[in-house]
């Protein structure tokens, strides 16, 4: 049990009330007060924290911490110039610092960042034991598998997960850091040993003014956030990630550069032989070169590979760990995930919903299909506009088919989201030389291309993934584009 005075933060204008008081636990959330609570009063996009204050109080809040100013409040009140900010430092030490007492790696960039995770989690588990995994998908914990409401939580819930962590016995983790992540403090007061970056696209307009501001928060990662001992492993088949090691090198940061091809870099791959199913190498680093396999197909799962590889080692993983704690991973959920069908075609599941990111799955089947590539995807609404005409290029340029659907539409118009993919589509073949269909309805979308799916086909299905759930303005459906092809299969086998 912590002393209000105990966990003060740094940017306070000004207080009232006692400070020296029991405090039982932090909150954001009204509604997940509980008595003897500080209660974080956040300013929010659309809602301000400040307007749930008599709510927490309602629940037994003990103090109140705030930017503005409230009258009328009797219990302990802590003005501050930056409640987020505020948060993660408050948050770190009622934990009393749980990051410096682990290993822990985080990883950013715009693609990438998931599968990263799940390979490093099942390195450092083959050379340490134990290790937890936190990110898009879900926050593995070993203990309890908690699904994910942010990419990277929220600095308290990230804290109060490592403080368990350590609890629990478990010293090593992974964690997704996403660039909202690093505009809103919610890794500030955590110190990571490791820091990897993969690469940045086109992606998140509606929260960065422009790429550099992308980048700048990126960047942020390396040069202002966790131990200044950490190592920063960082991909460079990318511009940006040259530019990034180039800058951190600068700084006098110790850079490890991971690449593909390019044999200047401290991590490469040699005698790379890929198959539908798997990719075989060899990780070189220096002079050393390890055989290794993994069960994912493509050359961008090759980088993320070495990524793991590279960020692993950094923090004492032997050869034997990494090789065989990469190729003990079967799948990641919603990542080039396969459907199985008894009908010859190959249906795959994808996360991707970037243009860099859907190009490089296409690309990835195009070898492993004998007939047509046919295409299922959309953009999200609320999310970046300038990516959807480019994603229409992209999947007309490198598809057989295309059927233009919606994604996750959320405050905007289904019908407006795919009008802007259509113009992309439309100047990259103005003639109409390629199928290109419009279903609005999602479902119905999937169903129509594994309708006309012949053994042979590859069907993409993208944008949603893992996703179990269907975002629109006044509400959430239960949508999985994985149970989605299954049924329809099922619907098959029945009729038959």
């Amino acid at each position: 049990m912590k002393t209000l005075r105990s966990i003060l933060p740094t940017n306070i204008v000004s207080t009232t009330g006692v400070l020296d008081i029991e405090i039982t636990g932090i909150a954001f959330d009204s509604r997940k007060v509980s008595k003897g609570n500080l209660f974080v009063a956040l300013p929010g996009q659309h809602i301000d924290g400040c307007a749930f204050i008599f709510d927490a109080l309602e629940r037994g809040a003990a103090a109140i911490m705030i930017e503005g100013t409230r009258k009328n409040i009797e219990v302990p009140v802590i003005k501050v110039s930056n409640a987020r900010q505020a948060l993660s430092e408050v948050s770190a030490k009622y934990y009393d610092n749980p990051s410096e007492k682990l290993k822990l790696l985080g990883i950013t960039g715009t693609k990438g960042k998931t599968t990263i995770t799940y390979l490093i989690q099942s390195i450092l588990k083959k050379a340490f034991g134990h290790a937890f995994r936190i990110g898009t998908v879900e926050y593995d914990m070993e203990y309890e598998k908690i699904p994910a409401s942010n990419t990277t939580p929220e600095s308290q819930i990230l804290q109060a997960l490592l403080d368990q962590a350590l609890r629990n016995g478990i010293k090593h983790g992974v964690l997704e850091v996403s660039s909202h992540a690093l505009k809103t403090w919610r890794v500030e007061h955590i110190n990571f040993v490791v820091a990897g970056f993969t690469n940045l696209s086109l992606e998140h307009t509606e929260f960065h003014p422009d790429m550099s501001d992308y980048f700048s928060a990126k960047k942020r990662f390396f040069t202002e956030i966790a131990s200044s001992g950490k190592t920063c492993v960082i991909g460079i088949d990318n511009e940006y990630g040259q530019r990034m090691a180039l800058e951190c090198r600068a700084v006098g940061l110790d850079v490890q550069t991971v690449s593909v091809h390019d044999h200047s870099a401290d991590f490469y791959c040699e005698n790379l032989k890929m198959t539908g199913t798997s990719s075989d190498f060899f990780i070189c680093n220096g002079s050393e070169k390890h055989p290794c396999n993994i069960h994912l197909p493509g050359e961008y799962n090759v980088f993320n590979a070495l990524m793991a590889a590279a960020m692993a080692r950094a923090v004492g993983a032997d050869w034997n760990s990494v090789c065989v704690g990469l190729h003990a991973v079967k799948n990641v959920p919603g990542r080039l995930e396969s459907i199985a069908n008894e009908q010859g075609v190959n249906v795959i599941v994808d996360y991707a919903h970037s243009p860099d990111a859907l190009e490089n799955v296409l690309k990835t089947v195009r070898p492993l299909t004998r007939k047509k590539v046919i295409t299922v995807f959309g953009c999200g609404g609320n999310r970046s506009h300038e990516k959807r005409p480019v994603m229409g290029k992209v999947a007309l340029r490198h598809s057989d088919v295309v059927i233009v659907t919606s994604d996750n539409p959320r405050k905007e118009e289904p019908e407006v989201i795919i009008e802007e993919i259509m113009a992309g589509i439309k100047s990259e073949a103005p003639d109409g030389s390629k199928t290109v269909l419009q279903e609005l309805d999602r479902r119905a979308a999937i169903f129509k291309a594994l309708k006309m799916a012949e053994a042979g086909d590859t069907v993409v299905i993208a944008g949603k993934g893992h996703e179990t759930g269907q975002y629109f303005a006044d509400r959430t459906i239960p949508f999985d584009d994985r149970e989605v092809a299954r049924s329809f299969f099922r619907k098959n086998e029945d009729e038959n």
